[in-house]
């Protein structure tokens, strides 16, 4: 075993004390003895093998350098003082702090496992959310509309149902077209998206072998939505010169509620877009401003009902 040195650093360097050590490895030579003021014991990987050495440090600094430098992965000595006292020495890299596969599984299942439930409840909370705005819909519906599936809003002292009887019979032509509307959207094909907007897309739609434009608001902006369809259903509000009312409705798409509003499909586009793409002669001009001026006016006059 190794002896501790009776002398202090000092008196070692001091004194020249020497010993005799075992001596094994390629620094050798012929002889397994070697003299010097400390005997060590070392192990190193080199190119994955274990190298084992034993042998002496002859100056004093390079020992105590060498044998105060703390083992790594890869490398380690073991040093003493004494007769031989490194015969019996093995040096040992030091343990590596692995994990166990118990800890392993619960590093990684843990995590799994918590995101899997976030997502569950993420889920059902969106499910509750869609199903609260459904039942509302369904319940607003039931205030606003005597016909099923018919959106119908009140306008001064007629209501929407009212309007829909009288014009079925009259034949005056005042009245909307007696149309449900909420199965309007299952006949509509979306084409192509031509415009967007604050509170939406617009669309180009196919129904019934024509061109439609489908306004689609998100059910966060129901209330742009209803506002619109409650002023197209203005009595007597169709006009040459004012965006011609279909039908308005809501759908389900990628499980999320949409809100339409139909119109009559016009290929030039918006007056914006127009505007962008043509140059107005002056008589084009006033032609352009006389039918606003005259949508306008028809918007904003009194409306006199037919007897």
């Amino acid at each position: 075993f190794p002896q501790l040195s009776p002398f202090t650093d000092d008196e070692l360097k001091l004194n020249m004390v020497h010993y005799e050590c075992v001596c094994e490895g390629m620094s050798c030579g012929n002889g397994d003895r070697c003299q010097g003021q400390q005997c060590f014991a070392s192990l190193s990987i080199n190119d994955g093998a274990k190298v084992y050495q034993k042998g002496c440090f002859q100056v004093y600094e390079q020992g105590k350098m060498t044998c105060k430098t703390p083992p790594s992965p890869d490398q380690a000595v073991e040093c003493c003082q004494g007769y031989l006292c490194n015969m019996n020495i093995t040096a040992q890299l030091p343990s590596s702090k692995g994990y166990s596969v118990e800890t392993l599984i619960i590093v990684i299942l843990a995590p799994v496992i918590v995101l899997i439930v976030f997502s569950a409840v993420a889920v059902l909370i969106i499910r509750r959310i869609q199903k609260n705005h459904m039942e509302r819909l369904n319940s607003r519906d039931a205030e606003y509309g005597t016909i099923e599936g018919l959106i119908a809003s009140n306008v001064g002292d007629s209501t929407l149902a009212d309007l829909l009887d009288h014009s079925c019979t009259s034949g005056s032509g005042s009245g909307l077209p007696f149309l449900v509307q909420r199965t309007v959207a299952r006949q509509i094909t979306l084409v192509e998206c031509v415009g967007k907007g604050r509170y939406g897309e617009v669309w180009r739609g196919q129904w019934q072998g024509e061109n439609v434009a489908v306004k689609i608001f998100s059910s966060r902006d129901e209330k742009s939505w209803f506002r619109e369809t409650e002023l197209y259903n203005t009595v007597l509000l169709r006009h040459e010169n004012i965006l011609g009312f279909i039908a308005s409705d809501m759908t389900s798409r990628n499980s999320s509620t949409q809100l339409w509003l139909i119109t009559h499909y016009h290929e030039m586009g918006s007056l914006y877009d127009y505007l962008q793409l043509t140059t107005l002669d002056t008589v084009s001009c006033l032609r352009i401003v006389l039918s606003i001026a005259s949508g306008l006016a028809h918007l904003h006059i009194e409306i006199f009902g037919t007897q």
